[in-house]
């Protein structure tokens, strides 16, 4: 059978025609691939697969301002370089074992070098926290007077002496400083050790009982108030009232006896009494809504 010039001009046509649809369909995916590629975003990933790391010196317990750092009381950590950014970080511990706190430090916080003090030999660091010009005096309290189980170093308290007066005829209760620091709490030398749980359990059994009742705070004052403290504490007894963190306003006070306690007049009531409101009640079907008026 002989192919007619006719066919094989038909087969020629037909082969361009595929070629073009391929060459066609080819370049409409090429030119959405391209889009769609244009289209999405590209993030570029960094992996470093064995990253420096840096020892960072971090608190094992809560400590607390003015306490002595033992070497149990910290433990080293290893984190990648590029994490510290915190300038001042503590990496060696015997740059802080040995010093003291200058402010609190709580578990697991990295040590910086502004929050620690200078190095003490003695376990008794209390005059390290004393700036110049102040000095720290200690007075006797017991759990009712001095807030013993809930006070803690650093917290600010006003100091309260009860007293009588100058011709003995009455007693005075009268505030003799505010807004003071506490240094130190409890009889032992290292600050902090005497916590609000140990001061509980104390007081379960007769010895923990006057061992609290003989605790110590120490208090950061000024020669003069120093001098009104020891005064207060030979002529009457002393009482410590806690102050809120942010509380530090000065109130003016002349004090109070016992006949100004009976003249006193009873406060106001803080809110008024609620007016009478008329009720209103809806049936529907079986069911009764009642609606307060205001």
């Amino acid at each position: 059978m002989k192919i007619q010039r006719s066919d094989l001009i038909l087969y020629g046509v037909a082969l361009l025609s595929a070629i073009l649809a391929v060459g066609l369909v080819y370049g409409y995916v090429e030119n959405r691939v391209a889009e769609a590629e244009s289209k999405t975003e590209v993030k570029t990933v960094t992996v470093i697969e064995k990253p420096e790391l840096r020892s960072v010196v971090v608190a094992n317990r809560d400590l607390y301002r003015g306490e002595k750092i033992e070497i149990d009381d910290i433990k080293v950590l290893m984190v990648p370089t590029e994490g510290v950014i915190t300038q001042g970080v503590v990496t060696q511990p015997n740059a802080v074992v040995g010093h003291i706190a200058k402010q609190h430090i709580f578990v697991g916080e990295w040590l910086i070098d502004q929050k620690i003090g200078l190095q003490e030999e003695s376990e008794s660091s209390v005059e390290a926290l004393l700036e110049k010009g102040m000095r720290a005096i200690r007075i006797p309290v017991s759990a009712e007077s001095g807030l013993l189980g809930m006070l803690n170093p650093s917290d600010h308290v006003d100091v309260i002496s009860v007293f009588e007066s100058a011709d003995g005829k009455r007693m005075i209760s009268r505030t003799i400083l505010q807004n003071v620091e506490v240094l130190s709490i409890g009889q032992t030398n290292r600050m902090g050790k005497m916590k609000q749980e140990e001061a509980q359990k104390a007081t379960e059994d007769k010895q923990g009982e006057a061992f609290v009742k003989a605790s110590m705070v120490a208090l950061n004052v000024t020669t003069r108030q120093a001098e009104q403290v020891a005064l207060a504490m030979n002529v009457g007894a002393i009482h410590l009232a806690l102050r809120g963190p942010a509380d530090v306003d000065l109130v003016e006070t002349d004090g109070v006896n016992v006949k100004v306690m009976e003249r006193a007049k009873q406060r106001p009531p803080k809110f008024k009494p609620k007016q009478n409101r008329d009720v209103i009640q809806i049936m529907q079907g079986d069911s009764v809504q009642e609606v307060i008026t205001r």
